[in-house]
């Protein structure tokens, strides 16, 4: 018989806590002890009590929480969930007997990635158990985040090839409506335009971006952090091809993944050094790979 999971949640928005509470158990397909509590302290005294596999954050100041937790739990080796806002991941930080992990709070609607994530944290338990009885010194932290970096590497991977596959079916789409545009009479045509249109906002949109963006931080957390800090005037678009970069992509698939082509790809790695008053004989590539 499978172990059971147990979890604990800590919510201090009351009116949050109901679709925190039923998006993590529509997520998780497997049975499962979810607790919730209000209060830090009552959160601290069960998990010092009950021993959880998990505990899911969300208080509105989920720095102070952790901090609490650090002071107070006696427990060790339990994982941390923080369902953060934008941008306060940016202050969380690692503990010494516990990792944290984070996930945005405005995608906690997404129950195929919520869940995911959940039970990629339970097989990294699985993992760093079979670590330490092979390595008794292996810490949490140290093998956590191996094994966490491997899973989301292979998610980003996925997730990258899926968004180059929609790119490329959307341009064959837009060439064969232009193959049939003249063709047909005027109000046909308006209808074509509109496709077009709509094909062109799909391929640019901006929530692509940003479901990249989730996988790419949870395997560079500090990548954009620091680009952005060292070089304010670097644009989205920038960011974007810096990010493709980082992962080691063929200037094709930039190319495809951008919408631009061959020419403007070099022309925009020479803006980049040159923004980034990097020397001439500094490979873009490699300096990139450098950072975060």
């Amino acid at each position: 018989m499978a172990q059971e999971k147990f979890i604990v949640i800590g919510c201090d928005d009351m009116a949050s806590l109901p679709i925190v509470l039923n998006n993590i158990k529509g997520a998780i397909h497997f049975s499962n002890n979810i607790i919730s509590a209000t209060r830090v302290s009552d959160m601290i005294g069960i998990v010092n009590s009950l021993d959880p596999e998990l505990v899911i954050l969300y208080f509105h100041n989920n720095h102070s929480a952790l901090n609490d937790i650090s002071c107070y739990v006696k427990k060790t080796q339990i994982p941390l969930l923080c369902l953060t806002k934008k941008y306060e991941n940016e202050s969380l930080y690692y503990t010494k007997n516990n990792i944290i992990f984070t996930y945005p709070l405005e995608h906690i609607g997404n129950l195929e990635y919520l869940g995911s994530r959940i039970n990629s944290i339970f097989l990294l338990q699985t993992q760093v158990t079979q670590a330490a009885m092979i390595k008794p010194n292996t810490s949490f932290a140290d093998a956590a985040i191996q094994a966490h970096q491997v899973n989301d590497n292979k998610d980003l991977s996925r997730y990258v090839m899926e968004l180059d596959q929609k790119v490329e079916v959307l341009s064959k789409i837009k060439s064969r409506i232009a193959e049939l545009y003249a063709r047909v009479d005027d109000p046909i045509r308006a209808e074509l335009i509109s496709i077009v249109n709509a094909i062109k906002m799909s391929a640019n949109d901006n929530k692509l971006w940003e479901d990249f963006k989730l996988y790419f931080e949870q395997t560079n957390p500090r990548f954009l952090v620091q680009l952005a800090q060292r070089y304010p005037v670097l644009t989205p678009i920038d960011l974007k091809y810096c990010c493709y970069l980082k992962l080691n992509m063929t200037n094709d698939d930039i190319r495809n993944l951008l919408g631009i082509n061959q020419e403007s790809v070099r022309t925009h790695k020479y803006r980049l050094k040159k923004k980034m008053a990097l020397p001439k004989g500094q490979d873009l590539r490699n300096y990139l790979r450098s950072v975060g």
